[in-house]
């Protein structure tokens, strides 16, 4: 096997120092060392979480099965068919390798320098760590290098890498990428969360020194298979501008920037004392194209975490410390499995874990409830200039802001609560109908909702091509108890109704006491009869009058 690849590829910075933060920061904010989810017995359990990426050092300590045995292996490519039938779920960590490409089709790929390597795990270390990231676990009680989600089990899809920076440099991806066969595989295998710490420039003309925010025919098929597929959710991140260089606007590559998945940029810490409450100077940002928000949220790029030897026989466990936003997205798939159980195990509404209380979230509900657990980071560091603070989100760098998880999920003894709906398509609004809820909400803490719907696809068009994407349109409306009526939005064009996210959030900071009337209507559906949603809110808030379907109306979870 060839020895580790040195040069960090795909979404990767250079490395930078790091501390254990991550994983309290992601569940209870900058500044504290609380894990109030681990605390609940919420680790990931029984969720699966897939990762495309160059491939996985399986035989390292924190993927390792207690008796060394490989993974289950899948063969193919996606042009000519891939293989989904040998999976172990009964394995500890990883459930399935697939290998999306060959050394016999691919000789100069990473680690295909020795004949007799049929396939090259993971030489490049770049999955190794996404995978770390969200998931990986060595079985200590608390491990500074652990990830996001350490209960959680993985499906790894290798797509290889040969250098560079295109589709026909990922061998296992194809140019133009391939991802239905590549979504399909995992969600077969069980897989309903599913990261992506790559970005194709594709349809970036080569004249251009970045990828320009382009709805491209990869982001219409991740938008394609999501609403096809609706309790998928796919992650993606950024990218990286050149060091030194602040990053453009519009930068953000496809296909992260399709509409249904969720697209996360990064954060940083400025001393060893502090937290992730900076945006990072090399992350990509915003608008899209059209003028969408992108980045959807904000999280660490900066880890401690698991490393690649480039062996699978070395039974190793090497740690590292690395930037980039290649590991915000891990870290936001890390925690959308966190949510994910929450809902699955029936710990909505009451905070307990109640069987039958249990449902299967939507990819939506899962994105509405990260974005309701966001705050906005508080400063940016420019290139030349230092700290200065940052603009309040939503925005174009940070999107709706960094995930707080206990600021959206209840558990006894919390001052705030949350109601959520989740509503399927079969139940979903017909043209010009409005689903509505009234709460009685304490004056005194913030006050937030958010709505999420999964689109259906829009039409790839050209890097100049400004036509919105937006299929359909639904209003967010919430009016508060002294009358005034609040848009989602709102701050990003006031006054006016937003035309073109199928993200809407309204924040309240300091919210007056009284009955509160949020609406979610179908201003306009291009593509009918019906559209799904997905509505979080949080708040001190009391009973509710709703209209809208129970959560409990989806299917029932599954216990897997």
């Amino acid at each position: 096997m060839r020895k580790l690849f040195a040069t960090m590829i795909l979404a990767t910075a250079i490395a930078a120092h790091a501390d254990d933060s991550s994983v309290r920061a992601i569940q209870s904010g900058w500044f504290t060392n609380e894990t109030p989810l681990f605390n609940h017995g919420i680790y990931g359990q029984r969720q699966v979480i897939a990762i495309l990426d160059t491939g996985l050092d399986w035989d390292g300590c924190y993927f390792a099965e207690p008796d060394g045995s490989p993974p289950p292996i899948n063969t193919g490519s996606p042009q000519n068919g891939l293989n989904s039938s040998n999976v172990d779920t009964s394995r500890r960590k990883v459930i399935a390798y697939d290998f999306l490409y060959s050394c016999d089709q691919f000789p100069f790929a990473t680690g295909c320098d020795n004949p007799s390597d049929v396939h090259d795990y993971d030489n490049a270390l770049h999955g190794t760590i996404a995978a770390a990231v969200a998931a990986g676990d060595q079985g200590l009680r608390f491990d500074p290098a652990g990830g996001i989600a350490p209960g959680a089990k993985l499906i790894v899809q290798d797509g290889g890498f040969i250098g560079g920076d295109n589709c026909s440099q990922r061998p296992g991806f194809g140019c133009p990428v391939q991802m239905t066969p590549i979504l399909d595989q995992a969600y077969k295998q069980g897989a309903r969360i599913h990261s992506n710490s790559w970005g194709d420039r594709q349809s970036t003309p080569p004249s251009l020194p970045a990828p320009t925010g382009n709805y491209s025919a990869a982001a219409r098929d991740v938008d394609a298979f999501v609403y096809a597929h609706p309790d998928m959710l796919l992650v993606f991140d950024t990218g990286n501008a050149a060091p030194n260089t602040p990053p453009p606007a519009s930068s953000v590559p496809a296909p992260g920037c399709a509409k249904n998945g969720i697209q996360v940029g990064g954060t940083r810490y400025i001393n060893q004392h502090a937290f992730d409450d900076v945006v990072t100077p090399f992350s990509y940002i915003g608008p899209t194209r059209d003028g969408r928000i992108k980045p959807d949220l904000v999280a660490s790029s900066y880890v401690l975490t698991a490393n690649s030897d480039g062996d699978v026989s070395t039974k190793a466990c090497p740690q590292t410390t690395q930037s980039g936003t290649s590991w915000s997205a891990p870290t936001v798939a890390g925690a959308a499995a966190l949510v994910r159980q929450y809902y699955t195990d029936g710990f909505y509404p009451t905070g307990l874990a109640t069987p039958s209380n249990a449902f299967v979230p939507s990819a939506a509900l899962l994105k509405a409830t990260l974005i309701a657990a966001a705050r906005s980071v508080p400063n940016d560091w420019i290139y030349g200039q230092g700290l200065s603070p940052a603009q309040p989100a939503p925005n174009f760098e940070q999107g709706f802001g960094f995930p707080v998880l206990n600021d959206a999920l209840y558990f006894p003894g919390d001052h705030a609560r949350t109601r959520i709906a989740d509503v399927p398509l079969a139940q979903g609004l017909a043209q010009n109908d409005t689903a509505t809820l009234r709460l009685n909400v304490t004056a005194g803490t913030p006050l937030k909702v958010a709505l999420v719907w999964t689109d259906p696809t829009g039409i790839p068009r050209g890097v100049s091509d400004p036509t919105p994407e937006l299929v359909n349109d639904l209003d967010l409306r919430v009016t508060d108890a002294l009358g005034t009526t609040h848009l989602g939005n709102d701050s990003l064009h006031p006054g006016q109704p937003d035309r073109l996210n199928n993200v809407e959030v309204v924040s309240i900071d300091a919210p007056p006491a009284g009955l509160f009337t949020i609406t979610v209507t179908a201003a306009h559906l291009g593509n009918g009869p019906r559209q799904s949603y997905a509505l979080v809110v949080t708040g001190d808030l009391a009973d509710s009058i709703p209209s809208m379907p129970n959560p409990t109306a989806r299917t029932r979870a599954a216990r897997h």
